[in-house]
């Protein structure tokens, strides 16, 4: 059963910049505003791209856990999406991501896709279930 239901993929593809969290192996956090995100197949795989990430990318080398907030004030819906990634450089996933980024940003050259598969999401929006795995 997928963990991306509905309501969490309205509020998901309505998102314009995305919080992403990563850690280093000693659990250093980093937070960063990324913009390339999206839903990249049913298989509750998201894809981000790498654009200008370093010290991300050097989190995920050391320790391939994700975790993405995402929010809609209007329909007062938060979520927590956790999973792992694996960055990928060349190929089908990557070409898509170039592809993606150059249609709307042709300067970028992006650095890199990365795939996360989801593995948890978690309500954020305060009341009696926040904090509950969906």
């Amino acid at each position: 059963m997928s963990k991306l239901i509905d309501n969490v993929k309205e509020v998901f593809n309505k998102t314009a910049i995305y919080a992403v969290a990563t850690a280093s192996k000693n659990g250093l956090p980093n937070v960063v505003p990324i913009h390339y995100v999206k839903l990249y197949d049913e298989e509750d795989t998201i894809l981000l791209v790498d654009n200008f990430m370093n010290k991300t990318t050097k989190n995920l080398n050391e320790n391939p856990w994700i975790a993405i907030s995402v929010w809609d004030y209007d329909r007062k819906q938060a979520f927590q999406i956790k999973g792992e990634a694996n960055i990928i450089t060349s190929g089908k996933v990557f070409d898509d991501a170039v592809s993606w980024v150059q249609k709307t940003m042709p300067q970028l050259q992006p650095k890199s896709a990365i795939l996360l598969k989801v593995t948890n999401v978690f309500n954020c929006q305060p009341g009696p279930d926040i904090g509950k795995e969906l």
